[in-house]
C-alpha cells in the first residue's frame, strides 16, 4: 500500500505540520510514501523522500521539486507530453491549524474524489471552531466549563470568575493563549 502525506499550506501551524511529515518517514520505514507539500501560497509540490528535511522547505528549496495540480481523481504533475497521476491507494492529512482541520482540505479532497484518512468536513468545522465545539458538546449533554464569547469590537463586562484563559476561536489549541488573573 502506497501512502501519500499531505503536509504544509497556510497555516501559523505550517512548521509543526514540515516536522510531522518529517517524522513519519521515521516511524513508518517500511512503508512507501508520496511526500506532497503545500507552501504558503498554496501552491503543491511532490518531494522525493530521500530529500524531506526541514532545511529543503526553509530555504524554499521545494519550488525546485515536481509542481502538482489538484483535479478529480487526484495530484497530477505536468510532463512534456501530457500529465502524470501520481500514484499511491490513500492520503493522510498532516496540515495542521487552518487549511488542514478547518475543513478546508477535506472539501477539497472530496471534491475532487481523493482517497483520504480522516475527518470529514462537517467534523472539521465544528471542532476547529471552539464555540462551535462547546455549543455542540452541550447539545449532547456534556459538561463544559462556564465561559462567554468575547470580540474586540465590541468590548463587554467579563461575566466569568478569575482567572480564565482567553483562547482564539480558530486556531491551533495551544495557540494564542492568555490567561487573565
Amino acid at each position: 500500500m502506497t501512502l501519500a502525506v499531505l503536509f504544509g499550506a497556510h497555516s501559523f501551524e505550517h512548521e509543526i505540520s514540515v516536522v510531522s511529515a518529517i517524522a513519519l518517514k521515521k516511524i513508518l520505514p517500511k512503508t512507501e510514501i508520496v511526500y506532497i507539500f503545500c507552501d504558503y501560497d498554496r501552491n503543491f509540490y511532490l518531494i522525493p523522500t530521500e530529500t524531506i528535511t526541514s532545511k529543503r522547505f526553509s530555504s524554499g528549496a521545494y519550488k525546485n521539486d515536481t509542481a502538482l495540480v489538484l483535479k478529480q481523481g487526484g495530484f497530477y504533475a505536468k510532463k512534456f507530453l501530457g500529465e502524470r497521476k501520481v500514484a499511491f491507494d490513500v492520503m493522510v492529512n498532516l496540515v495542521h491549524g487552518m487549511d488542514g482541520e478547518d475543513g478546508t482540505l477535506s472539501s477539497m479532497l472530496t471534491f475532487f474524489s481523493v482517497p483520504f484518512i480522516g475527518p470529514r468536513t462537517e467534523g472539521c468545522a465544528i471542532s476547529y471552531n471552539k464555540l462551535f465545539t462547546k455549543l455542540y458538546a452541550q447539545e449532547v449533554g456534556v459538561n463544559v466549563l462556564d465561559y462567554q464569547v468575547l470580540r474586540k469590537d465590541s468590548p463587554m463586562p467579563i461575566r466569568i470568575e478569575y482567572p480564565f484563559i482567553v483562547k482564539p476561536l480558530r486556531l491551533g489549541s495551544s495557540i494564542g493563549i492568555s490567561v487573565v488573573k
